[in-house]
């Protein structure tokens, strides 16, 4: 039984890769289409999907490429860099199978823990994730974000307005919630979009590398860093 505390933090946790193995999609829809024309490791191949994903995002936002495109480029790019090129028709047939894995996402072991034990004891939460309204929802129906969070404590880029890092994704949070920047912390596991978006916007960070990234600043400015999620818990409890 977890007792009701008087929080002096608000946690406010990243979606994709967060709260769930990102990876796992890719990973199925790779071995199945194109593990055996390229010796690619996938951890790598995952890792730069990421990077490109959110260029991608970036580039959509700006208006520079239709949405229609934005998949094709980033696994086209993914590709292009261990020497393999990816047609229209190819990148379609991955698309659906990726997004048809993503249904049957299910959470990290430790994110539920942490979770249940911030609705147990009544901690403000919230969630902000990057994407489109209608690819996100999809993924809090498929992790059943509803039994911790109620639909206004869910902020999805494609609604408010604004893409992670940009600060104004997470003003939006603040203003809606009420939460005070100083005080919020934000968990993610992407240091570029996560930790650099959040920090700007004078919240403190708790980058979940669990993929084991290098830092891509000399300094890392995470206000903590952990590679394991079993160490979320124990390390939210130090905070309150």
């Amino acid at each position: 039984m977890v007792t009701s505390v008087d929080s002096n933090i608000y946690l406010v946790f990243d979606i994709d890769d967060t709260m769930y193995d990102l990876m796992a999609p890719f990973k199925k829809s790779h071995d199945h289409l194109f593990a055996g024309r390229v010796n690619a490791d996938t951890t790598e191949l995952f890792k730069k999907s990421r990077i490109y994903s959110d260029i991608i995002l970036e580039r959509e936002k700006n208006g520079e490429i239709p949405s229609t495109d934005s998949f094709h480029e980033r696994l086209r790019m993914t590709y292009q860099d261990v020497g393999l090129k990816i047609t229209r028709e190819e990148s379609a047939l991955f698309e659906a199978e990726y997004r048809y894995y993503q249904t049957k996402i299910e959470m990290f072991d430790f994110m539920r823990d942490v979770l249940d034990y911030c609705k147990e004891a009544r901690l403000p939460i919230a969630v902000l994730t990057n994407g489109s309204y209608k690819g996100q929802w999809k993924k809090t129906e498929a992790l059943n974000l509803q039994s911790w969070f109620s639909p206004e404590q869910i902020f999805i880029s494609g609604e408010i307005g604004y893409h992670k890092p940009d600060v104004r994704a997470f003003q939006a949070v603040s203003e809606r919630m009420h939460f005070l920047p100083e005080q919020t912390w934000y968990v993610g596991d992407t240091y570029e979009s996560d930790i650099i978006g959040a920090s700007q916007a004078g919240w403190h960070t708790i980058w979940l590398n669990h993929r084991m990234r290098a830092c891509p600043e000399e300094n890392c400015i995470a206000d903590k860093e952990i590679h394991e999620g079993i160490f979320l818990l124990p390390l939210i409890k130090t905070l309150l």
